[in-house]
């Protein structure tokens, strides 16, 4: 009991450092992108703490693994440097695989819901966001001092200065399919009227003109009120990694399937790398507990990658659901029973690879020279 509690707490202060360092990385890496992408225009800057939120939780099935395995290979290689495995294995202890693969389902459980209730909800989200933010983007990611295309590039929009909701010195340039108009404003505002939404244009000149003509209409106007249409709307096909859990498990489609099957090898990987990582880390002291780690990585990426592949060809029909991905999992599985009996395969081959080395010899005996 007392070596599992400190095993317990070896293992989770290595985790929790190693997922903020990942999360952190992470969130700077996307909140840059969002910060690049607001000082173009393409998303209000009140969107960016919102979309990288539920990127977050969407993505953390994928952060939190890796961090799990290599809490593991960390904690277990510090066991090895320090000696304190070989202790224990001194007093008739093993090397405690049972608490580490409890500890992994454990885990497996917490990523369990992630993929399978929380990511999709968060993916959900996201692409009703992403409409109020295409919508939004087109009137409210107004950024002063730049021009701006809207309505799908046949319109220009250019501000002066922007205050609060007021804005100062407007320009606004559109192509309609008889005519073209701009539109010169001192002030401007936006207004909602139950579900319309409206540019406001205070004090300023209208020039409309008819294309191929040089003749202008001049109309000054105090008030000029712009109905901004409704140019998204919501799609009716949902993403499959927004689609409901519950939702796919009695679906036919094979690009469902395959995405029920990739949700659901999340938790199962947790518990294989869990296990997976009590041989792996095994080093010696001059090794260090750092030495596995890159081996440990690119395992993880493999893994992952041969996942996303097997996920493609059930897609694609090159693979029937019942293979689906669990050829991966077997792959790890049959990896994780060759790594506990490595001393014995190495056996096996020594007495295999014997007599052949023998029959060499024999036949390539290197014969002295005359003298």
């Amino acid at each position: 009991m007392i070596i599992s509690r400190y095993l317990f707490k070896e293992i989770l202060y290595t985790l929790l450092a190693l997922s903020i360092l990942l999360i952190l990385i992470y969130v700077s890496h996307r909140f840059m992108s969002y910060i690049t992408k607001a000082s173009i225009g393409k998303i209000p800057a009140e969107f960016i703490f919102q979309l990288l939120g539920l990127k977050l939780l969407s993505d953390l099935m994928l952060i939190l693994p890796l961090g799990f395995f290599l809490a593991l290979l960390l904690s277990l290689g510090r066991l090895y440097k320090d000696n304190e495995i070989t202790a224990l294995a001194a007093c008739g202890i093993p090397v405690p695989i049972f608490i580490i693969a409890s500890f992994g389902f454990l885990f497996a459980i917490v990523i369990g819901a992630l993929s399978l209730f929380l990511a999709p909800w968060a993916e959900n989200q996201q692409d009703i966001l992403q409409v109020q933010l295409k919508s939004a983007a087109e009137v409210g990611g107004i950024a002063a001092g730049r021009f701006k295309e809207f309505n799908r590039g046949q319109g220009i929009f250019y501000v002066e200065k922007v205050e609060s909701e007021n804005m100062h010195t407007l320009f606004i340039q559109a192509n309609l399919p008889k005519k073209q108009v701009i539109l010169v404003a001192d002030k401007g505002y936006q207004e909602e009227q139950g579900e319309d939404l409206f540019m406001v244009l205070v004090d300023g000149y209208r020039y409309e003109n008819e294309h191929g003509k040089l003749t202008y209409t001049i109309t000054k106007f105090e008030e000029h009120r712009i109905k901004i249409p409704k140019l998204v709307t919501a799609s009716n096909n949902q993403k499959h990694d927004a689609i409901p859990t519950n939702k796919l498990w009695s679906s036919n489609q094979l690009a469902l399937q395959a995405e029920l099957q990739w949700r659901l090898s999340f938790p199962i990987s947790v518990i294989l790398l869990a296990i997976l990582a009590v041989p792996l880390s095994h080093t010696t002291p001059r090794q260090g507990q750092y030495s596995k780690i890159v081996s440990g990585i690119l395992i993880y990426l493999i893994y992952n990658n041969l996942l996303n592949v097997a996920k493609k060809w059930i897609e694609r029909g090159d693979v029937p659901p019942m293979v689906g991905v669990w050829w991966v999992h077997i792959i790890i599985i049959l990896i994780i029973v060759a790594l506990f009996h490595l001393p014995k395969l190495k056996m096996w081959v020594n007495l295999l690879l014997k007599p052949v080395y023998s029959l060499y010899l024999n036949i390539f005996k290197p014969t002295k020279p005359i003298s």
